[in-house]
């Protein structure tokens, strides 16, 4: 027996977790990747989990380090901690599921895409969102623990969609999709220690020039390249957030001095952290 799926969380008072904020929260796609280009634009993880319903529209996204197109009728999910770029066009509809990572639902533990073909199966999903968000919306007697149950049946849908459709076509370099997806993984987890490239290439069993050859065959970005915007990344959101000065944000991201931070700043997003703040401010 799973047990994961027959916790309930508002048992337990963790239906509201730590930062405040309700556990479940729905956004139109152009709501959720809002935002200035250098945010829009860039390849990160998130700390919920993320399901992704397509239901007009087509682009490009950099999912765990693989890049792929979508469609019309994609379902998408995001583990928590994944990266992802997610190309948005003002065309593009569809809605995206946050789910807080700390609810023991049974989601799948790896990303996946979904191209959903079956008339059936699109109006099944659809439905258990619509029904999901009412319950969400109208906060109904024992509305959580509803939610709690269509959550459930939303995970049964994507393993299903799994085992009787796939994922897509398998990698042709099986090695480089395992090699990018790792490394990915830890860049999304320790991107502020203050690792080199050739660090992440030695705790994954490669050599530096292996590493980034096969970013580039997988996503036609370098390792450096993500690695460096991942980083530039957190810095400009703490520029753009806060009031933490160079020093402090250089410290954080594990930059060896202010000095070093400004050219790798300036070198990656083409403006220094004081114009860049400024910018932001004025806004």
């Amino acid at each position: 027996m799973n047990h994961a799926l027959i916790i309930n969380p508002t048992e337990t008072a963790q239906w509201t977790v730590a930062d405040g904020n309700k556990p479940v929260r729905f956004q139109s796609l152009s709501q959720f990747f809002n935002g200035p280009e250098w945010k829009r634009g860039a390849m990160r993880g998130y700390n919920d989990h993320l399901l992704i319903w397509v239901t007009r529209g087509q682009g490009r996204l950099i999912l765990g380090g693989a890049r792929s197109g979508y469609n019309s009728h994609n379902a998408v999910f995001v583990p928590a901690g994944t990266m992802l770029k997610f190309e948005c066009g003002s065309q593009c509809y569809g809605t995206v599921v946050q789910i807080s990572s700390a609810l023991h639902l049974g989601l799948p533990t790896k990303p996946m895409q979904l191209r959903v073909r079956n008339a059936g199966d699109q109006c099944e999903l659809t439905s258990h969102l619509e029904v999901l968000q009412q319950e969400l919306d109208i906060q109904r007697l024992r509305s959580e623990r509803a939610a709690i149950c269509l959550l459930g049946l939303i995970s049964v849908w994507l393993e299903r969609q799994k085992e009787e459709c796939g994922t897509g076509a398998a990698p042709m370099d099986p090695r480089a999709s395992e090699a990018v997806s790792a490394y990915t993984a830890l860049v999304e987890q320790q991107y502020a220690s203050g690792k080199t490239t050739t660090d992440y290439a030695a705790e994954l069993g490669l050599s530096p020039s292996d590493l980034s050859r096969y970013c580039k065959d997988m996503c036609d970005l370098s390792a450096s390249d993500i690695l460096n915007q991942r980083i530039h990344l957190a810095a400009r959101e703490a520029l753009a957030t806060s009031a933490a000065t160079f020093q402090q944000v250089a410290e954080d991201l594990g930059f060896s001095s202010p000095a070093y931070f400004t050219r790798s700043f300036e070198n990656v997003t083409g403006e220094s952290p004081e114009r860049f703040r400024a910018r932001s401010t004025a806004a």
